[in-house]
């Protein structure tokens, strides 16, 4: 089983889609923007709420994105999606929070490392998982560089006690592929997230495409 496990929020636990469609729509709206569709939005999450906002705006990301221009863009959304993600615009996959508790209550130690602003993603965890006791929550907070940086997933590894390569992260995106690999511990890959499955089939980890594959994968390995 294993023992130390490390989720990806968006994508991962949480249909987070809807939400950050209608914060970003809503941004976009109220500097003048063209709106966009869920499909152009799901391929632009997984960095970070900044480079988001540049692609949003049309641009590979933030940092080829205009300074005034990402600035506008991030204060908008900094200030709408707060607003917006509550459920119904925000839920769990069916199936995922049954998947906690029996981790849970196998004795797994549980944690969620978002690339989402802490702002966000810890009210989110906490409201769409209230019976989990996850030991650490942590979006973007600037204290370490987002994902695929190690950083972070280092920082809950000495929380718990452990090297990291006792931990299993489990995600849903290449960004989540590539901190594993930068942070040497195990992977779990989903096939339900915003990614293209071919590209997680191409990575040398199981891509699991149910809940109950990867509910049976981590209590059985």
């Amino acid at each position: 089983m294993k023992r130390h496990i490390v989720f990806d929020l968006d994508g991962t636990l949480v249909d987070s889609l809807p939400g950050i469609a209608e914060g970003v729509n809503r941004s976009l709206r109220a500097l003048g923007r063209t709106e966009l569709t869920l499909q152009a939005i799901s391929r632009m999450i997984g960095s970070g709420a900044a480079n988001l906002c540049g692609k949003a705006l049309g641009y590979a990301d933030a940092a080829h994105t205009p300074p005034d221009e990402l600035t506008a863009m991030h204060e908008q959304f900094r200030q709408h999606y707060p607003q917006c993600w509550q459920y119904p615009l925000t839920r769990a996959y069916p199936w995922i929070a049954n998947m906690l508790t029996l981790l849970s209550a196998e004795g797994a130690e549980l944690a969620v490392l978002s690339n989402k602003p802490h702002e966000v993603t810890e009210p989110m965890v906490r409201a769409i998982f209230p019976q989990i006791p996850f030991t650490a929550i942590m979006g973007y907070t600037g204290a370490f560089p987002r994902k695929p940086a190690p950083d972070s997933l280092q920082h809950i590894a000495a929380q718990w006690g452990v090297p990291t390569s006792k931990i299993t992260l489990v995600g849903d995106s290449l960004f989540d592929a590539k901190t594993a690999q930068n942070a040497g511990c195990d992977l779990a890959l989903v096939a339900w997230g915003y990614a293209e499955v071919s590209d997680l089939v191409a990575w040398p980890a199981p891509v699991f495409g149910s809940v109950d594959e990867l509910r049976h994968y981590l209590l059985n390995s």
